[in-house]
């Protein structure tokens, strides 16, 4: 029987191993983050031409999208709608190093037109967008149907799920397999564990394949093709997926061995039992942010040692949970010893190699509280802070397991459940933007789209005002006027001025683009309600004077 100075003594070398763990892994971090200055990880646009919401004489002939990074278009979702609701694209091509879209334009309509884009980043995940442009006059968007894009909330549910299962899956397999390593009976029910666990994460891998081609493509999956799907195939999604089967099926003959063998498994056969476990671990970061993320070595071991560690630490609860619920399990004393030694060294890691996959993709404080990604992680330490809580009772409970076994079932299943929700949150970060990128996408969507739009009514006119950028600094000015039947106003004359609100107005000089349509630039120094009045005066002498607010910041 145990006494109180054994598990003492135990304790303290845990703490121990755990302390010193920790300052070998914050080496590491400090390394990874000075090494990793600059990551990305998700494409976004980041200049089109035309401009979002441009106004120009004559049609293009090509527009043109750029993206931080590679990108693969879904030519099916990418395209021009012309005025009349038709497709105006005739082709889409790249340059060399894949980060431009081209879009080829045959359409000479005056009106607005609407660009969609669908492209895949290097990490798997589709990036959608839209903007318009204008030829001639400015007129009512047309519809998107004609572009398939946009994600089915179906799909993306069972992407979730799939992933969760995946992560519970691997976590079974690794935590059990770490058990039957340690010589926890009976071998035959941990060794069910394992292969369970396997064969899961096989299933997974298979419908993780047209799952991700839907998702991709932005169809449902009764509407997949075979293009889409040999798209995914040829992609380290589909190259993960395959592997990770290949390795399961590598697993299974050890297993095998370590179950009819009479004697306790070899140092070799565990090294090879390890090994992989570790391989299919890395098949998650084969396929996901870190090829996207500079530099890819940092990026993939950090995310790797992290994802490998937390569900070796994940697997060995249930694994605990499992043999606790079972009359004829046995825990021995070297076992039960062996894994309370081992978590603090996983927990080490759980949270080194977490904090320098956060330090690649979380710069400053606003992408860590104004991002989806941001608020995730914070999720995520606040449940790893509950879970090691959690899993002091379950140590506990597990050196006293003969005397309190029903202790342990309750604490286990406690700190199961935590884990579970912790794998939801990763199902979801996984998928999401960046934060460093979401950032990114905010900053130029303010930059290209910011215009603004107010509408003035006269007994003789209505007139849009348009300022771009909308901000402070220089403007471009456009009036564009129309008579009470809706067609473009003659103007004969006009005169027009600008000033913020309250202070002395400044002439505004502007020139005839065409009927209807006037344009000047102006300068506004400073955010505020700036007031615009313009007079037009018709060919029989009629005049109107219209006065426009406009808030600038």
């Amino acid at each position: 029987m145990r006494s109180r100075s054994d598990d003492r003594r135990t304790a303290a070398q845990a703490t121990r191993f755990a302390w010193s763990s920790l300052a070998a892994a914050l080496l590491g971090v400090l390394f990874g983050a000075l090494w990793a200055s600059g990551a990305w990880a998700h494409a976004t646009a980041t200049k089109t031409t035309p401009a979002s919401g441009a106004l120009l004489d004559t049609p293009p002939s090509e527009v043109v999208v750029e993206f931080n990074e590679p990108v693969t278009p879904v030519d099916a979702a990418t395209g021009v709608v012309a005025p009349d609701g038709d497709r105006a694209d005739t082709g889409v091509s790249q340059n060399a190093d894949e980060t431009t879209l081209t879009i080829a334009v045959d359409a000479d309509q005056e009106g607005t037109y609407l660009v969609g884009y669908r492209v895949v980043s290097h990490d798997g995940h589709p990036v959608s967008g839209t903007f318009t442009y204008s030829v001639g006059v400015e007129s009512e968007a047309p519809s998107a149907e004609a572009l398939t894009a946009g994600t089915d909330p179906f799909v993306q549910a069972l992407l979730y799920g799939n992933r969760w299962l995946g992560y519970a899956a691997l976590a079974l397999a690794l935590g059990a397999g770490i058990f039957l390593a340690l010589g926890a009976r009976p071998r035959e029910a941990v060794a069910k564990t394992v292969a369970t666990g396997l064969a899961v994460v096989a299933m997974t891998a298979v419908l993780g394949l047209p799952l991700q081609a839907a998702y991709e493509t932005g169809t449902s999956i009764s509407n997949l093709d075979a293009v889409g799907l040999q798209s995914v195939m040829e992609s380290n999604v589909g190259l993960a997926g395959l592997l990770r089967l290949l390795l399961v099926l590598l697993a299974l003959p050890l297993m095998r061995t370590v179950v009819t063998s009479e004697e306790e498994p070899k140092p070799l056969l565990v090294a090879g039992l390890a090994g992989v476990g570790l391989a299919l671990a890395a098949t998650w970061p084969l396929a996901g942010h870190p090829m996207a993320t500079e530099p890819i070595v940092v990026a993939f071991v950090a995310d790797l040692v992290h994802l490998a560690a937390a569900m070796a630490w994940a697997g060995g609860v249930i694994a605990i949970l499992v043999l606790a619920c079972r009359k004829d399990a046995e825990i021995p004393d070297k076992t039960a010893e062996t894994w309370i030694v081992l978590v603090p060294w996983l927990c080490a890691n759980v949270l080194v190699a977490g904090l320098a996959t956060g330090l690649l993709h979380i710069d400053s404080i606003e992408a860590l509280t104004d991002t989806t990604y941001g608020r995730l992680v914070i999720l995520k330490a606040a449940l790893f802070v509950l879970i090691v809580g959690a899993g002091l009772f379950t140590r506990r409970a597990l050196l006293r397991r003969t005397q309190a076994r029903r202790r342990l079932r309750v604490a286990a299943g406690v700190e199961v459940v935590f884990l579970a929700v912790v794998m939801g949150a990763v199902s979801v970060l996984v998928q999401a933007v960046p934060a460093k990128t979401a950032l990114l996408e905010t900053e130029t969507t303010e930059a290209e789209s910011t215009e603004t739009a107010t509408l003035v009514t006269t007994e003789l006119f209505s007139a849009q005002v348009v300022l771009e950028p909308g901000r402070p600094g220089p403007n471009s000015v456009r009036i564009l006027a129309t008579d009470l039947a809706g067609e473009p106003f003659p103007a004969e004359e006009w005169t027009a001025t600008y000033g913020l609100e309250g202070e002395a107005p400044e002439e505004m000089p502007l020139i005839e683009l065409r009927t209807g349509i006037l344009a000047g630039e102006v300068s506004l120094p400073e955010e505020g309600r700036w007031i615009v009045t313009f007079t037009l005066t018709d060919a029989e002498g009629n005049a109107a004077t219209a006065e426009a607010a406009v808030d600038i910041s």
